[in-house]
């Protein structure tokens, strides 16, 4: 038997008929599961081409919003309209291209979401800029001032979302390139394993067999693995298409475009060295960056002139130069352990719709390959539309300062022009206001001298009333002067004649009241008892009738002398203390440790007041205590309280009682007796010494009289007394 060619169809429906069964199952199940795997990587891609299209359409929205952001901003910096034509274009192209991106995220809830949440705070930021736009266009110096804060919070959140959004676009990315990369070789391995083992289950039906049908598998093996290379080989090129997408979304100048491309591309590519050039309105090229490159053949920012040159071709014909096995020194990369020349250098030019923007030149240390000059060519679109946003951008911010320094140049002419406008006016005002008060001065001297005669004769009659009024207070004077001393004199007659016979009584009284003979009766001695106790009260009150009177006629003297503090609380205490018993009342003297042993003072007029206050807290007690307590008042002073748990006084009535003939029980049937007299003489006597008293008090609940008297008595220090 001939053997079996894969293009004998006879020979092979022979062996096709001598192997019917396990092999053309098992020729299935191959196909199936290789078929099944064609499948799951061009739905990988694809899902993979999606996730590139939203990255490319989001970043392409970003840029958008950017020149809408510029535009406004420029515009209210400097008040000119050309700079809301970029405003105005990007409004109709943004709304369109999230309307596409919205379609795209559908089946993707999460990310619709953000995208809706973008598109909200992008129309919140249409509504500020707007009313931005129309207050700039109403008042040319206005001036955003706190309303940018809202603004530029909008615009954080927008740029915030966009963040998250390509995050999750580019770690799901990843998942699928990872899982398609994983599957792929389970599935390739599986496949190998499974054809290995289907040739090992068929080996046994023959050798002829398998030599005839082993063409035919290798055959389809090699289509196979062919398929799966350029599926792998574009995705390949669309991952660094986005990895360099990526890359540069965060680049603002174009320096950083630049070393963001040679960067991105030498981890991709594994470039040894890389020159961005970009081209000039003049036809020359500047370096705007480079990648290994050594440090002799010129830095960034150098400017190559137009030329027959490899750059200047490569920039001419709009395609790649490719350059194999230079010769050394060609082009040097350099490290800081040294440097090397690299092997193969290629020259890749960088549009941007249509228009020449710039030049890459990159050198490898290895052997070109095809996918090296395809994923140039795809990433030149990609940088050049970055290096144009910069270059934008760089124009804008010149604008912007210049712009900003023109404003500021004329803010200061305006203050120049407002500070002179205002010295002319404040001097035309001083002008005027220099006239009117002088016509306002001459008036008023005319007037003056009207007044001044008028004045003049008043001041003559208000002379002669107060010469009239003095002669009438000298009279009044001299008449009051003759009625106190008449008082006076009246009542020392009337005090001296008054006791003469009341002091027989009192001796008459108290000789019947000791009934010395028993010869009265019970009844008679109250009654002798009575008329001595009535005669000493009239006594009292005599003598302090004469005590007011002194005082008011200035002819009371103050005697001072070295006054004993113990001394005179035992006579008050011994004097007391028999009243105090017989209404059982307890009677307290108390003298604090860091009171000084004397002071210098008028001890008969002391113990006149303090007789007079503890007189009155044993009258108006019926139960409880009776206290004085003698302490420190300051370094100068010493503080004599008499407390009493009596009927208090009202506050209301707290002023009254230190008036002559008043008591804080003044009703006609009051129960307490006493003329009213004793708290005016302390009163005065109080102020004769250099002190006061002071009284704290409520209705019920008993009273403190505080006498203050200064340790040394000095006659500057006496008071006058108070006028009844």
């Amino acid at each position: 038997m001939s053997p079996t060619t894969p293009n004998d169809p006879s020979g092979f429906r022979r062996i096709l008929a001598r192997n019917v069964g396990l092999p053309l199952i098992l020729g299935l199940v191959s196909s199936a599961a290789f078929v099944g795997l064609i499948f799951y990587l061009l739905a990988a891609i694809g899902e993979v081409e999606r996730t590139d299209r939203v990255l490319a359409r989001a970043s392409a929205i970003q840029k958008l919003d950017l020149d809408m952001e510029s535009g406004v901003r420029g515009f209210l910096l400097n008040g000119d309209e050309r700079f809301l034509e970029p405003f105005d274009r990007a409004q109709t192209g943004l709304r369109s291209e999230v309307e596409r991106l919205k379609q795209d995220m559908a089946p993707y809830p999460q990310q619709l979401e953000r995208i809706e949440r973008i598109q909200s705070l992008q129309q919140q930021w249409d509504g500020y800029a707007r009313q931005q736009i129309a207050a700039k266009r109403s008042d040319r110096n206005y001036q955003p001032g706190e309303a940018a804060n809202r603004g530029r919070d909008l615009k954080d959140g927008v740029r915030e979302e966009f963040e998250l959004f390509f995050m999750q676009e580019r770690r799901q990315r990843a998942e699928r390139t990872r899982d398609a990369n994983r599957n792929t070789t389970i599935g390739v391995i599986a496949f190998v394993l499974f054809t290995l083992g289907t040739g090992a289950v068929i080996a046994w039906r023959g050798r002829r067999d398998l030599t005839a049908l082993s063409g035919t598998y290798e055959a389809a093996f090699q289509e196979q693995g062919r398929q799966a290379s350029v599926l792998q080989a574009h995705a390949w090129l669309r991952e660094g298409q986005s990895r360099l997408s990526e890359r540069l979304a965060s680049e603002q100048a174009l320096a950083g475009v630049g070393h963001g491309a040679l960067e991105s591309l030498s981890t991709y590519l594994g470039l040894a060295v890389g020159v961005l050039y970009t081209a000039e309105e003049d036809g020359g090229f500047v370096r705007a960056a480079t990648w290994g490159w050594s440090t002799d053949a010129g830095g960034v920012g150098e400017r190559i002139g137009a030329g027959r040159s490899l750059l200047a071709e490569c920039a001419a014909q709009r395609r790649q130069i490719t350059l194999a096995n230079v010769p050394p020194g060609y082009l040097k990369v350099s490290s800081a352990l040294g440097d090397a020349t690299a092997s193969a250098i290629m020259l890749s030019p960088v549009l941007h719709e249509g228009r020449l923007v710039g030049v890459l030149e990159l050198g490898w240390m290895r052997t070109l390959e095809p996918r090296d000059g395809e994923l140039l060519a795809a990433a030149g679109g990609i940088l050049g539309a970055s290096i144009e946003s910069a270059r934008y951008r760089k124009r804008l911010q010149d604008m912007l300062e210049e712009t900003q320094q023109l404003n500021e140049e004329l803010q200061v002419q305006q203050e120049e022009l407002r500070t002179a406008n205002e010295e002319l006016e404040e001097q035309a005002r001083a002008l005027k206001e220099s006239q009117a008060h002088l016509e306002s001065q001459q008036a008023e001297l005319e007037q003056t001298n009207v007044q001044l005669s008028d004045q003049a004769e008043r001041l003559e009659v208000q002379r002669d009333d107060l010469r009239q009024a003095q002669q009438a207070l000298e009279e009044r004077a001299a008449e009051l002067q003759r009625a106190s001393r008449y008082k006076s004199e009246f009542l020392a007659n009337m005090s001296h004649e008054l006791r003469t016979p009341l002091n027989s009584s009192l001796i008459l009284a108290r000789l019947l009241a000791d009934n010395a003979q028993d010869n009265l009766t019970e009844e008679q001695v109250k009654f002798a008892e009575a008329i001595y106790s009535a005669g000493n009260d009239l006594l009292n009150l005599i003598n302090d009738i004469l005590d007011i009177a002194k005082v008011e006629a200035g002819k009371l003297q103050v005697r001072p002398e070295v006054t004993p503090l113990a001394s005179v609380a035992q006579g008050l205490k011994a004097m007391f203390e028999p009243l105090a018993a017989r209404k059982s009342l307890r009677l307290e003297l108390v003298v604090a440790q860091d009171t000084p042993p004397t002071l210098y003072t008028d001890r008969q007029r002391l113990e006149q007041i303090l007789r007079n206050l503890l007189s009155n807290a044993v009258k108006f007690t019926e139960q409880g205590c009776v206290a004085l307590h003698v302490c420190r008042s300051g370094d100068d002073a010493i503080a004599f309280e008499v407390r009493d748990s009596g009927i208090g006084i009202d506050p209301s009535q707290q002023d009254l009682i230190f008036e002559a003939f008043r008591q804080a029980d003044g009703t006609v049937n009051r129960r307490f007796g006493g003329t009213g007299l004793g708290l005016a003489i302390s009163r005065d006597l109080a102020r004769l010494l250099g002190g006061s008293i002071a009284l704290t008090s409520a209705a019920g609940q008993g009273s403190t009289f505080t006498l203050v008297l200064p340790l040394e008595y000095q006659a500057s220090q006496a008071q006058s007394p108070m006028a009844m």
